[in-house]
């Protein structure tokens, strides 16, 4: 485990900024498909050409499915983003955002075709495509878990910590006035 004690200051703001930013995105992504009237996935999964391509172009071809995914979509960015903006549980966010941006790549990955890569929407791309990039930077986010050095995950860690440390106290001082009459006896002679 990493510890954010080991990191300096100016790291420790890089990392929480590096989520925040993350989370910024799929939460805007999420939220600009959902403003948008009829908005689908269909075309996207119709035109995939990945390793998964076959599987997503059946997904597209079955309404129910379809729906399925458009809402799995938009909802999983909403609110994959807003966990990873807050730092709430953050590692189990990022990982679950690894997966769904995975199915994304999967879906339209940047390989070349005939020996020269696809030109995208945003230029030329080879293997490393914005989409790999998020999942890189939340691979950072879990490797360095930033929910607990600033978050709501931190303060959750330092609740529980606390209650934790107030308990062992409360026992701690219940088993010394549990100490038989005899011990109690003797320390009271050496005092």
């Amino acid at each position: 485990m990493i510890r954010s004690d080991f990191l300096t200051g100016w790291q420790q703001f890089l990392l929480v900024l590096f989520r925040f930013s993350v989370g910024w995105h799929l939460f805007y992504q999420g939220m600009g498909k959902m403003r948008v009237a009829h908005w689908s996935s269909g075309d996207y999964l119709r035109t995939a050409t990945g390793p998964l391509g076959p599987w997503f172009q059946k997904l597209s071809q079955e309404s129910w499915w379809l729906g399925m995914a458009d809402q799995a979509t938009v909802w999983g960015l909403v609110i994959l983003g807003l966990l990873l903006m807050v730092g709430l549980f953050t590692r189990t966010a990022s990982l679950a955002a690894i997966l769904l941006l995975l199915l994304f790549y999967l879906a339209h990955p940047p390989f070349p075709l005939h020996g020269f890569a696809p030109i995208t929407p945003q230029g030329f791309e080879l293997y490393v495509n914005q989409v790999l990039i998020e999942i890189l930077a939340l691979s950072v986010g879990l490797a360095f878990n930033t929910g607990k050095i600033s978050g709501l995950d931190l303060l959750i860690h330092n609740w529980i910590r606390g209650r934790t440390s107030e308990r062992h106290t409360r026992a701690q001082v219940a088993a010394a006035l549990r100490k038989p009459h005899d011990e109690i006896e003797i320390v009271e002679r050496w005092q």
